[in-house]
């Protein structure tokens, strides 16, 4: 999951580029490093096995804005594509924020496309999640070859969840920042909307301790209650002393009603930066009262 760096500012993502050997991630990671403005981009590290290496930098995107006044800085990292170092995929999936499946259009991949991607939603349901509720996009890689499958094919072989997908020739950089730029607004959508969920707890959590009080002021009562006498029935004496006439009627001063919040329904975001929660209160005389609680960031 995201990691909030309170000193400096900033909250950090990580997107791991996932998928069989060869099938482009090294290149990927390359290709956006040498992109990047050197203000923009960390040391890029590697992590080498005997056959295999794993790659990892992190990057500050200037476009992407703020998240609660927290700047967003993303951590790239490939996996090795041997099955041999499957434990290392998994830990390099730990906490992750976004996915992009890197898939080799080469015909003769395809199964081993498959069984990777097996593999990945193995490895993340190991940590008790699911593809589902994690930003994945699916890249389609080595589009310039000439032995490869469509498009078409690649999508009914491995993207079932309906991911949002790239074509892409890593070696030459075509859709490669295309495809970062759809996993990090990706991500940073998310992470909008986890933002804006917390919140939302926490005013719930709140609520469910405190009371809500508001003013409100009685009607006049032209009509006695039979149980309780009039005023002027009570003390007409009283009455011709101060002058007042039987056409004047009693006002009770304004008084204060406090209200127990005894629900709070789900929140609703709406738009991306507006959560809407249901209230539900009542007061002393059991009146109900149903209300809406509008948060905006």
């Amino acid at each position: 999951m995201a990691l909030l760096n309170s000193n400096k500012k900033e909250i950090n993502a990580k997107i791991v580029y996932y998928g069989p050997g060869l099938s482009g991630k090294t290149s990927n990671i390359q290709f956006i490093y040498k992109k990047l403005k050197p203000e923009h981009k960390g040391k890029l590290m590697t992590l080498a096995t005997q056959t295999d290496r794993t790659l990892f930098f992190d990057f500050l995107p200037v476009e992407l804005g703020e998240i609660k006044g927290m700047k967003i800085r993303f951590q790239l990292y490939t996996v090795p594509g041997q099955v041999f170092y499957n434990a290392t995929r998994r830990l390099v999936l730990k906490n992750v924020d976004g996915i992009v499946f890197v898939a080799s259009a080469e015909k003769d991949k395809m199964y081993d496309n498959v069984e990777s991607f097996k593999n990945l939603e193995e490895n993340i349901q190991h940590y008790g999640r699911s593809l589902n509720d994690i930003p994945l996009v699916m890249q389609y890689n080595k589009m310039d070859l000439s032995d490869i499958a469509t498009v078409e094919e690649m999508q009914k072989e491995l993207n079932r969840l309906g991911a949002p997908y790239y074509e892409a020739s890593a070696n030459t950089g075509g859709g490669v920042l295309q495809t970062l730029t759809g996993i990090t607004k990706l991500v940073v959508h998310r992470l909008k909307v986890q933002a804006s969920i917390g919140e939302a707890e926490k005013l719930q959590q709140d609520s469910e301790m405190k009371e809500i009080t508001i003013e409100q002021q009685d009607v006049s009562v032209n009509t006695p209650s039979p149980a309780e006498p009039s005023r002027q029935q009570a003390n007409p004496a009283a009455e011709r002393s101060t002058g007042q006439g039987q056409g004047k009627q009693a006002t009770q001063p304004l008084r204060k009603k406090s209200l127990g919040v005894i629900e709070v329904g789900r929140p609703e975001v709406v738009g991306g930066n507006t959560v809407i929660i249901p209230v539900t209160a009542v007061d002393e005389d059991k009146v109900q009262y149903e209300m809406k609680v509008t948060i905006k960031f």
